[in-house]
């Protein structure tokens, strides 16, 4: 079933995306606010300083409105109006924090925010058309798959897991040796860089992480029933499906990646 056809999909998309476009409107109401405050003192010091700070200010706006113009777009018709240099990662990393703030004042968790956001994430990777062989494909999950008491920790070697099935860590370690892909353990985002870099991959498939750029991510939520970091889990099919779109773009993966609330 595909984000089109289910509702909650969609509803969930269009949540960040709306978040967005708010948090531009309030954006650009504070820059307008501090250049009305400023602006005399800036200009009694330097008329010439006085434009270059405008015009910066104006490119900034430009620059966000805009990549938020063609974020929308894509996500929307899953077609990629986005161009290769940055205003997406730009746009994004402006305005999460405040749809945080917004969704907060709507009533929103920061979970919810997340999700939506990674389905906008997701509907951006399958504009984009991207297609990857299996070796430059990585996935990576975060340490806290693992059982939280199991004496046998795999952050260093996931081949330390003994697959005795108190968490879904033996599992995924059978889906990589069956799809013949590479996966790694992280602790948290520097020790993810460190893989990135380490690794090079083209893609990652990533649970519970929503950022490795420049490196394209499509995102799997991650549950947490005892709270965060502590015996999460995700759900195997949805995982499983991932990473058959992304290696094969399977037409019946497209929807995989609707998210419970």
């Amino acid at each position: 079933m595909t984000n089109s056809e289910n509702g909650t999909g969609v509803r969930s998309k269009w949540t960040f995306l709306w978040l967005s476009i708010l948090s531009l409107a309030v954006l650009i109401i504070i820059a307008f606010l501090l250049w009305y405050l400023i602006s005399p003192r800036v200009s009694a010091m330097s008329p010439i300083l006085g434009l270059s700070v405008k015009i910066a200010g104006v490119l900034f706006l430009v620059t966000v409105s805009g990549g938020l113009l063609l974020i929308v777009l894509s996500s929307a018709l899953e077609r990629d109006f986005l161009f290769p240099h940055g205003e997406k990662q730009i746009t994004l990393k402006v305005l999460f924090p405040i749809n945080l703030m917004l969704g907060r004042a709507f009533g929103l968790s920061q979970d919810q925010v997340r999700q939506s956001f990674v389905q906008v994430n997701n509907s951006l990777f399958r504009a984009s058309k991207r297609r990857i062989r299996k070796d430059r494909l990585l996935i990576l999950l975060p340490h806290c798959l693992q059982n939280f008491d199991c004496p046998h920790k795999i952050i260093a070697d996931y081949e330390n897991c003994r697959r005795c099935g108190d968490c879904l860590i033996g599992d995924i370690i059978q889906m990589k040796e069956r799809l013949k892909v590479d996966i790694s353990i992280a602790t948290g985002g520097t020790l993810a860089r460190k893989v990135m870099v380490d690794k090079r991959p083209t893609v990652i498939v990533a649970v519970g992480i929503q950022d490795a750029y420049p490196i394209p991510v499509y995102g799997i939520l991650n549950e947490r029933p005892q709270g965060p970091c502590m015996n999460t889990r995700v759900d195997l099919n949805r995982l499983d499906r991932a990473v058959g779109y992304v290696l094969n773009g399977a037409s019946n993966a497209k929807g995989h990646d609707h998210q419970r609330n």
